[in-house]
């Protein structure tokens, strides 16, 4: 009787033994064919990712080489000349015909460094370091629009905004798209960061008829762009959002107070005592706004011949 129950304990033993083994040998085999499945899938994904991912590239490349051999010319010519008219110009005048533009074309070295380091930190952050375009500009603002539910935000360069100042309608579209980035790959090549920058701030609108920061800093302040302060300056790249809704004085505006407080940030991402005590004061309601001064004639527009300016 005694070896009989042993003989039935090894054998429960060893059928215990079995079934944890199947057991284990059967999560086994679902894991491997889990992952092989996963596997497959990814790569599945990742294939029809880069097969759409190299269609659109190679189709971008090909829009961008069209456009760029028609506008080749256009860019050359402005290395050495000012164009008299900007596209936003023109649309101007044909709405209103009636309307006195104020525009004074003006040097790069006769803008204050202030005013170039607070248009770019209000309109690009990267403007030396990219291309022409900015992808994680680009992602940033796709995903702002998706939260908003509507295209608030572009997402475009200084450069590709110059070449939509200067050649391209506002209509919004994919093949506008695909010129303004063959304008801004070209106007980068041929040339260069600061002649961009000169450019951008002499066409840009800061209100409804005043183009290029020699006029705004005149209508706004009474001085030549040479002498605006690191607060005036910010003032008016706070304004180039909506040029045409807003002044440079508007301290009321929380639109306004929280451009100024980005621009602020982007210039000054380090802030010591000093600069807080001055951003307060920024943000502080002005004791006299001022408005935009009203011109007896219209000033007219200046052809200056360029000149060659080192990249940064």
């Amino acid at each position: 009787m005694k070896k009989f129950f042993g003989k039935v304990r090894d054998f429960f033993k060893w059928l215990s033994g079995t079934l944890v083994i199947r057991i284990l040998a059967f999560i086994i085999k679902w894991i491997y064919r889990l992952i092989n499945f996963i596997l497959r899938q990814a790569l599945l994904i990742c294939i029809i990712y880069s097969t759409a991912f190299t269609v659109a590239a190679s189709y971008l490349i090909y829009r961008v080489f069209i456009y760029g051999y028609d506008i080749y010319e256009s860019v050359e010519e402005l290395k050495v000349t000012q164009p008299e008219n900007s596209k936003y110009m023109e649309a101007l005048r044909d709405s209103n015909p009636n309307v006195q533009i104020r525009h004074t074309y003006v040097p790069l070295d006769s803008i204050s460094t202030h005013l170039r380091k607070a248009v770019i930190a209000s309109e690009d952050a990267g403007f030396y370091f990219h291309p022409g375009f900015d992808i994680r500009a680009i992602a940033e603002a796709l995903d702002a629009n998706q939260m908003a539910g509507k295209t608030k935000f572009g997402g475009s360069t200084i450069t590709q905004q110059l070449a939509k100042n200067l050649f391209l309608s506002g209509e919004r579209s994919f093949d506008r798209k695909f010129k303004e980035l063959a304008y801004a790959l070209l106007m980068e090549h041929e040339l260069g960061k600061d002649r961009i920058l000169e450019l951008y701030l002499n066409y840009a609108q800061w209100g409804k008829d005043i183009f290029g920061c020699q006029e705004a800093c005149l209508s706004y302040y009474k001085k030549s762009c040479s002498k605006i302060s690191l607060d005036q300056a910010i003032n008016l790249a706070a304004m180039l959002a909506a040029p045409a809704k807003h002044h440079p004085n508007m301290r009321e505006s929380q639109f306004m107070a929280k451009r100024r407080a980005v621009i602020y940030q982007n210039m000054f991402p380090k802030k010591d005592s000093v600069l807080v005590d001055s951003l307060r004061q920024l943000m502080a309601p002005p004791a006299q706004p001022l408005t935009p001064v009203a011109q007896p004639q219209p000033a007219t527009e200046k052809k200056v011949k360029a000149k060659a300016f080192k990249n940064h």
